[in-house]
């Protein structure tokens, strides 16, 4: 934190950290991860390690600090195993964000923050904040949305408000037109009840339902996000430098969590061509509050030899969920899958 203003959402969490008699407190957990996570990579003094000090101090939001987190949780996870390795060059030619020294292999980070719903749920608690007398507002879609437009959020936070302050009690249902995702329109029915007591201060309440059998629309998204990072540009000069694994961090990705780490193996390995130069792409739901993470990997088909052995390294010495185009859910790649 030397050198880090005030501003940094980190500070705010250290100071209820230290305040607070809770020793389980979400503040206390996550900055004892932190804590673990730095000493980690503090010990392993990979090369570079300055430059990603420098992106943690610059975060002035929480999820700008969890962009960074996606990082440092994969090196630290690689310097407790004893993998020798270090952060890509930030200038000059492309490199992954993390280059194993041994095994010439790269590790490619991208944290996707894509919650519609979780964005509709913040941004009409903040204007029913000031209206009295309170209600509780219900969200109940019948498909979990990734992403909500800016434009139908404004209109749905208009629309209750004005619902709100008239007094219309009960449910409406707006229809909403996704042409970009699986299911393409989704139902959103927003009740509005009395509340003298609001369940911990929140105005607004979401009810998630399971929606279907796998892989269900709501991770079809999910899946389309990791396919759209595979045909990034930029990532695939990252990938051409060298054998590289996609190490996408969908822990605020809509409801990516609720896949058990086997499937989602097998089906990255479903979603990696042959023509792709990634070597494999992977999965991690980290917690703020947790200092590791367990990882899935899918791998293409066709790897080389060479490649092929030194993925499985990897696997085996981290402890990866892993499967390969065309096995089974859940068949290990360098070593038994890890829950």
């Amino acid at each position: 934190m030397d050198r880090t203003p005030q501003d940094h959402p980190l500070c705010d969490l250290i100071a209820e950290a230290a305040g607070n008699s809770v020793p389980d407190s979400f503040a206390s957990g996550t900055v004892m991860a932190f804590e673990d996570i730095i000493e980690a990579l503090e010990k392993a003094q990979p090369e570079r390690l300055s430059s990603v000090q420098g992106d943690f101090r610059r975060a002035r939001t929480f999820d700008d600090l969890l962009i960074v987190r996606a990082e440092l949780v994969a090196g630290a996870k690689l310097a407790r195993a004893g993998v020798p390795f270090d952060f890509g060059q930030r200038n000059g030619e492309p490199q992954p964000d993390l280059v194993l020294r041994e095994m010439d292999l790269g590790i490619e980070v991208k944290a996707r923050r894509l919650d519609g719903l979780r964005d509709l749920h913040d941004e009409l608690e903040d204007a029913l904040a000031g209206i009295d007398p309170p209600v509780l507002v219900h969200l109940m879609p019948d498909s979990q949305p990734l992403i909500i437009k800016a434009a139908v959020r404004a209109k749905v936070v208009e629309e209750t408000v004005q619902r709100v302050r008239s007094g219309n009690l009960g449910t409406a249902v707006t229809e909403v037109d996704q042409p970009w995702a699986a299911r393409k329109r989704l139902l959103l029915r927003v009740g509005i009840h009395h509340a003298d007591d609001l369940p911990n201060g929140s105005r607004v309440a979401v009810t998630n339902g399971f929606w279907g059998s796998e892989p269900g629309p709501h991770l079809m998204d999910t899946e389309d996000q990791v396919r759209a990072v595979l045909e990034d540009e930029q990532k695939i000069r990252q990938a051409e430098s060298m054998p590289t694994i996609l190490l996408v961090d969908a822990a605020r990705t809509g409801a990516a969590y609720i896949r058990s780490p086997a499937v989602w193996a097998q089906r990255l390995a479903t979603l990696l061509p042959d023509t792709t130069p990634f070597v494999g792409a992977a999965v991690m739901i980290p917690t703020p509050d947790d200092p590791d993470v367990g990882i899935s990997l899918g791998v293409r088909a066709n790897l080389s030899d060479k490649d092929r052995r030194a993925v499985d390294e990897l696997a085996g010495r981290i402890g990866l969920t892993g499967a390969r185009g065309g096995t089974a859910p859940g068949d290990p790649v360098g070593g038994p899958p890890v829950p």
